[in-house]
């Protein structure tokens, strides 16, 4: 069964490596099927151009609220000590160059299947 749209997530790491470049560093991607069932203000006698247009308002509404950047580190700061916990061991071996963190986040993007 195809799917109505597509989510991806990844870890992006932000850097100075030990020859002063600044160097970012994608992981861990994740590639998610997304589906819309249920259509808000959906009325069986609707027309199907009426039908479709809120179908496709419902897509963008889900595209939009699962597209964005959810903040680990920045300005020297870790959002939260978990997040550190869980990251510093695995950053020094992805990317074992580094000599100063400058951000990491998680990037959330949908898309619609095509």
């Amino acid at each position: 069964m195809g799917c109505d749209y597509y989510t991806q997530s990844e870890l992006v790491i932000e850097y100075v490596d030990d020859k002063g470049a600044r160097s970012v560093t994608k992981t861990g991607r994740t590639l998610e099927k997304g589906y819309v069932f249920s259509i808000p203000d959906e009325d069986s006698d609707d027309d199907e151009e009426t039908q479709y247009q809120k179908f496709k308002e419902e897509l963008t509404r889900r595209i939009n609220k699962n597209t964005y950047k959810k903040i680990l580190y920045e300005n020297d700061v870790w959002v939260k000590s978990s997040y550190e916990k869980k990251y510093v061991k695995e950053l020094k071996i992805i990317c074992p160059r580094m000599v100063k963190l400058v951000k990491v986040y998680k990037d959330y993007t949908a898309w619609e299947r095509k």
